[in-house]
């Protein structure tokens, strides 16, 4: 869904950009847009591990203990 939201907000600001003749807020030179895919790589990669690392903590903490003399 992140995703999905991101293309389109990036599409539309593409096309406001083009119909008000406005630059791009891009950098024109290829190091500047290697750096700045490589950020928002970082945070997406970043963002995807934090959440499955709390989803995972989160249904450890919820499993009920099981012992083995437990077992009828």
């Amino acid at each position: 869904m992140k995703l999905a939201i991101g293309l389109v907000l990036a599409v539309c600001v593409g096309v406001f950009c083009r119909i008000f003749t406005i630059p791009l807020p891009g950098p024109p030179a290829i190091m500047g847009a290697v750096m700045a895919i490589a950020m928002a790589s970082g945070y997406t990669v970043t963002d995807y591990m934090f959440s499955r690392r709390q989803a995972a903590s989160s249904v450890h903490a919820k499993a009920p203990a099981v012992h083995p003399g437990d077992a009828k």
